[in-house]
């Protein structure tokens, strides 16, 4: 469960989660809308350690459900980075490691269509692409950042900045 949400300063977010959190936490409108092409941003500054698959990243799914379809692109504290979806309602959830990286890093999760493209870079600037996969969504879909302590008896928190949706 997302315990906090803070606006820390300049577009800054911090989140607070105790436990293996499937649904984004929504920012700006929540609802891509029209076609629901878009793409999702993100610089992960921090991620606590409270266990090798703790994450934090950006997701587009399909429903609040915890079992819903999903495209996430995360860091984790010992595994780097990770392109993870679930393409069937109530399926398995599948991933693709990427960079055997730290953080800060920075993700992005594309998506056109069924298509949901995962990309990763140092910096901001030169983008490489992790995966993709074809997920059959509705075109209205929530969009958001995510964390997950993966330990449903220990805090986590993790700071991202430069968010930005674009459709």
């Amino acid at each position: 469960m997302l315990l906090a949400l803070n606006l820390i300063a300049d577009g800054t977010f911090e989140l607070v989660t105790d436990a293996h959190t499937g649904a984004p936490t929504v920012i700006e409108s929540g609802v891509w809308t029209e076609d629901g092409d878009g793409t999702i941003t993100a610089r992960i500054r921090s991620l606590g350690n409270t266990n090798s698959w703790a994450k934090a990243g950006v997701m587009i799914r399909e429903s609040l459900d915890a079992n819903a379809r999903h495209a996430t692109v995360a860091i984790t504290p010992t595994n780097g980075l990770v392109f993870q979806r679930r393409t069937w309602t109530g399926g398995r959830s599948y991933y693709t490691s990427g960079a055997a990286a730290a953080t800060p890093y920075w993700v992005r999760l594309t998506r056109a269509g069924d298509t949901f493209t995962a990309y990763q870079s140092a910096d901001g600037s030169q983008w490489e692409q992790i995966g993709y996969s074809t997920i059959s969504m509705v075109s209205n879909v929530y969009v958001g950042l995510v964390v997950t302590s993966h330990d449903n008896s220990t805090l986590d928190t993790a700071t991202l900045n430069n968010v930005s949706v674009t459709k």
